[in-house]
Parts: C-alpha cells; sequence; structure tokens
C-alpha cells in the first residue's frame, strides 16, 4: 500500500515535467522511506535518477517495498491545470493494479489509473567522477540554453583557468558566453582539469527548461568526453540527469 499526499499538487507536476522530456513511462521503486526513479532511454544517451524521500511529501505512508509504472503523459495531462491551492492524493495498493489520484481544490476530483505491466530492468548507479562542477541560476542557465537553441543543435562545454564557456555553432552563425568565478550568474565554479565536450541541446534543452520550477540554482557537472551531469537542488531529494557527449563534427 502507497499513499502520499502534496499539499501543492504543482509540485508533483513539475517533477513528472522533469522526467516526461526523457521517459513517457516510469518505474518508481517505493518503500518505507521514500520513492525512487532510476532510468535510461532506449539509446543509452540520457539517464534519471530520482529520489523523493518521505518528508518530500507532507503525508506518506508505504507499509512494504513494492513497484509501480505509470504513464507519465496521462499524468501530466490530468494535472494540466492545476492551481496553487490544489491538493493531490495517490493511493496505490498493489494486489488491484489500480493507481488512484484525488485532486481536491474547489472541488474534488477523482482519476482512476490502469498501472502498466512491471519490467523491472535494472539500472545501476551511475558512478564517475568530474574535472568540471559549476553551480549557476537556473534562470540563467535557462536563458543560455534558449539563446543556443536558436543557433543550432549542440552545445559546446569548455572549462579552463577561472572560466567556464557555452559555444553554440549553427548555419545561421555562433553565440558564446563566458563566465569567470565569481561572476553572476556563476554561484560556483571547481576546474581540476581543463575540459571541453559537446551536448545535444535536443535532449538538454528540455530538461532545462522544466528545471526552473524545481529548484532555483542547479549543479553542472562533466569531463572532457564523459556525460554531463545536471543535478537540481531541492530542499529534499535529488534529480539527477545524466547526457551522453556527442562526437565533434568535422
Amino acid at each position: 500500500m502507497l499513499k502520499t499526499t502534496l499539499y501543492d499538487a504543482r509540485r508533483w507536476r513539475d517533477i513528472l515535467n522533469a522526467i516526461s522530456t526523457l521517459q513517457e513511462e516510469a518505474e518508481f521503486k517505493v518503500s518505507p522511506e521514500g520513492l525512487q526513479l532510476r532510468a535510461m532511454d532506449t539509446s543509452h544517451t540520457t539517464m534519471i535518477d530520482l529520489y523523493l524521500p518521505r518528508v518530500f511529501f507532507d503525508q506518506y505512508e508505504c507499509d512494504k517495498p513494492t513497484e509501480l509504472r505509470l504513464n507519465v503523459k496521462n499524468i501530466l495531462n490530468l494535472l494540466e491545470g492545476v492551481g496553487p491551492n490544489e491538493t493531490i492524493e495517490i493511493n496505490y495498493e498493489e494486489e488491484q493494479a489500480k493507481c488512484v489520484i484525488y485532486l481536491k481544490g474547489e472541488y474534488q476530483r477523482i482519476f482512476n489509473l490502469t498501472t502498466l505491466a512491471i519490467e523491472g530492468e535494472f539500472v545501476p548507479e551511475l558512478r564517475a567522477t568530474f574535472d568540471v562542477r559549476a553551480q549557476v541560476q537556473t534562470a540563467s542557465f535557462k536563458k543560455i540554453i534558449n539563446e543556443s537553441q536558436k543557433i543550432g543543435d549542440r552545445i559546446c562545454i569548455e572549462a579552463k583557468a577561472d572560466t567556464i564557456t557555452f559555444r553554440t555553432v549553427g548555419l545561421i552563425g555562433s553565440v558564446v558566453s563566458a563566465f569567470k568565478r565569481g561572476e553572476a550568474p556563476l554561484v560556483e565554479l571547481n576546474i581540476d582539469h581543463e575540459s571541453e565536450a559537446t551536448y545535444s541541446l535536443d535532449l538538454l534543452g528540455p530538461v532545462i527548461k522544466n528545471a526552473s520550477t524545481i529548484s532555483e540554482v542547479l549543479n553542472i557537472e562533466y569531463s572532457t568526453g564523459n556525460p554531463l551531469r545536471v543535478d537540481l537542488i531541492m530542499l529534499h531529494g535529488k534529480l539527477h540527469f545524466y547526457l551522453s557527449p556527442m562526437m565533434e563534427e568535422s
């Protein structure tokens, strides 16, 4: 049995929005301690690592470990119009294979959703070391990504000395944004070794677009030739995105 309550339904909507950019379906592992999702896309290019401890929720009850697979897009359709004064309650009974969602605001709505078959794919935790770690204001980074998407489909991140540079080159031209340690929108910048890598804006863009509703600041970590890790900083819980690097065009 699982029962969760959030007094602001938008918090669930925002988490699911971030997940939906990479996963249409999500298989949650649920325990008395909290809720976890770790999943990769079919091309093994992106990975999500989400953990919401019981204290993330206003009310949380779970009597034993179980798994729950849902269509994220379908739930988002139900939450599309939720406001700041609406509560969401999610109940799941494993034996019935149904998830019941209560939305309580001006009036109450009850949605009965059929859960999906558990696939049980094991996705190990990604353990990696990164040579560059930057903490940046989410709204400003979102602007950098939006501007880059108007120019091209990939972004090169270069870090050396005390500067991190974001560069995109496309058919119509290029755009470069460079920031020194101590300059806004950087909150923090640590560079162990000079690094340069390129990542898909088609995959990174939607993640950052939805990140601004979850976290005011985010961490970016990467190394030359290694995945990019984006950490959305929450008071309770964690939400990490990993994105494999692209090969530079010759």
